[in-house]
């Protein structure tokens, strides 16, 4: 109370608040204040915390009084791992359809077919075996049933199935020979299945079919971030972009037209020699930290495995006997470090040195200790606590690798979406003790590792059909509850509480961007980003959490949305 009367005091006369929200449950993070009644904005700042009746005091004629009729109000949310230019992309000709199984893969493809040129590459994204209800990919034959006339293709990056038509456009034959950075699946009697594993150079025309053009990303942008404000979001972390995606948040920052307050990272390939790593990294003409509360950079990223969803995450040891889900059977298959040990500590050495905040895609646990190794090089040369170097996803920790990311400060930017909808495909795969690593949230922060919350949201605009879904109260619940698709749950001993899952969102994200003293939180002279929400985040029963909506989002003092 000392402290709000003290900042009354200071305001200047005709200094009153733009704005007033009062009669709610304002849950601010704020360890002076956690919870309050009302809280007053001016200038896109919040300038006072406290009971309405107080606040209310230093309403002037122009301050805008917001009757929350007392609902809850949350720290503007913050998605640390998103894709928004690519999720836009995926629907600029039409919604596309959730799909489950092969026959929702058959009948998108009939809808396709139907009216395209029968010139026309038709191209099904993201597609994961391990999100099938047969736990499989399709055949080439069961898209050729689908459609007949058209070069068919399903994809997810790493594994893509060619109908007959493509496999004849790609020359691949039972004659053509395994490819050194991948495998053609064959049949019993040597005839190709149609899933092609890796060997980017047999089925890269068909990803690069449709390149984004600036005004595609400007589309994207704009329409992405409507849906963002929507489930309450008032930051993103847009987790890798090249130099076209840089110019076109930098368009749309010089207009005016953002109303998420954005950190987007720098993706480089890392591949070469180690010098040659280095000067890609010294080729960039900025670092992070470069740009204004709207517009920042912020790490450098590279890709350093594949992933647990396509049997290419690098493991601590092999996959083992049950693979049969990613379509090879290989006992002694650790999967791809891509980026080799060498490189990665080139480019951690160089990032520090030039004073970038470096993150890697790390999906299994070899990686994630790759990663740590280079880190530990980085940090013995200069250390890397200030610096925030994270891995991102992090699947697999083990004790060590907790303990090591602890010591080196080193923060995890995780998705419980993986081990949602994933975890009930992949505990067979990894077996009882492996799954007991699958992301110890818990564990993790009582260690003193920085985690934040994120979706790695890449395809479409629905928050809750999305791959991967976006919705921010959604994914609070499963980081509670610990449940998957199935009901069952993945390591239950590592739930969150209410408070930890909601700081995922908010300050801890915050931190992870370097904005922890700007924004994560509602205190007086933080930027004026909040979130009014259907339901009590931290009283009602567990199970209404996940259904939470936002009802008004307001970025910098200003409403961006309004259900």
């Amino acid at each position: 109370m000392i402290l709000l009367f003290s900042l009354l005091a200071a305001m200047a006369p005709g200094q009153a608040p733009d704005a007033i929200y009062h009669n709610g449950k304002i849950v601010t993070l704020w360890a002076k204040q956690p919870v309050a009644q009302a809280v007053a904005i001016r200038g896109g700042r919040f300038v006072a915390v406290g009971t309405s009746a107080d606040l209310l005091k230093t309403a002037g004629a122009g301050t805008q009084r917001v009757d929350l009729q007392g609902r809850t109000v949350l720290p503007g949310l913050i998605d640390s791992h998103v894709h928004p230019i690519g999720a836009a992309m995926s629907e600029k000709d039409g919604p596309v359809p959730v799909m489950d199984s092969i026959a929702d893969i058959q009948t998108y493809l009939k809808k396709l077919a139907a009216t395209a040129p029968r010139d026309r590459v038709l191209f099904v994204p993201k597609v994961y075996s391990t999100r099938m209800k047969e736990r499989r990919y399709p055949t080439r034959y069961e898209l050729d049933a689908a459609a007949p006339d058209h070069v068919a293709v399903t994809d997810n990056g790493y594994a893509a199935v060619l109908n007959t038509r493509a496999l004849a456009r790609s020359r691949i034959t039972r004659d053509t020979p395994q490819p050194a950075n991948g495998k053609i699946i064959k049949d019993a009697r040597g005839e190709p299945t149609g899933l092609v594993l890796g060997a980017s150079q047999l089925v890269g025309e068909y990803r690069r079919a449709r390149a984004a053009t600036h005004e595609d990303m400007l589309w994207s942008l704009r329409e992405m971030q409507k849906k963002y404000n929507e489930v309450g979001f008032t930051s993103i972390i847009d987790r890798g972009q090249s130099p076209e995606g840089f110019r076109a948040y930098q368009a749309m920052r010089q207009k005016n037209e953002l109303t998420l307050r954005t950190t987007v990272t720098y993706s480089i390939s890392a591949q070469g020699t180690p010098e040659d790593v280095r000067k890609q990294v010294r080729a960039i003409p900025f670092v992070t930290g470069m740009g204004d509360e709207w517009f920042r950079t912020g790490s450098i990223k590279t890709v350093a495995d594949g992933g647990i969803l396509i049997g290419t995450a690098y493991l601590r040891e092999p996959y083992g006997e049950h693979t049969e889900i990613y379509g090879y059977k290989d006992p002694d298959y650790r999967g791809v470090l891509a980026v080799p040990r060498e490189n990665l500590i080139a480019m951690a050495r160089e990032a520090n040195a030039l004073g970038w905040q470096m993150t890697a895609h790390t999906a299994g646990g070899g990686a994630t200790d790759a990663l740590l190794d280079a880190y530990e090089a980085a940090n013995a040369e200069k250390p890397i606590r200030e610096r925030r170097f994270t891995v991102t996803h992090g699947n697999f920790p083990s004790a060590d690798a907790i303990a090591r990311a602890a010591r080196l400060g080193v923060a995890f930017d995780c998705q419980p979406q993986w081990y949602y909808f994933d975890g009930p495909a992949l505990r067979p795969v990894f077996g009882p003790e492996r799954i007991k690593q699958f992301q110890p949230l818990r564990t993790m922060l009582e260690k003193g590792v920085m985690v934040a919350g994120g979706s790695d949201h890449m395809i479409r605009f629905d928050s809750r059909k999305a791959i991967n879904a976006y919705n921010p109260f959604w994914a609070m619940w499963m980081t509670i509850t610990r449940q998957t698709v199935d009901g069952t749950p993945i390591n239950p001993g590592e739930a969150l509480t209410r408070e930890q899952a909601l700081r995922l969102w908010t300050i801890n994200s915050a931190w992870l961007s370097f904005d922890e003293t700007r924004k994560g939180s509602i205190e007086p002279g933080k930027l004026a980003d909040l979130v009014v929400i259907s339901d009590d985040l931290l009283t009602c029963p567990v199970d209404r959490i996940k259904d939470i909506e936002a009802l008004l989002t307001v970025v910098d003092g200003k409403v961006v949305y309004k259900r």
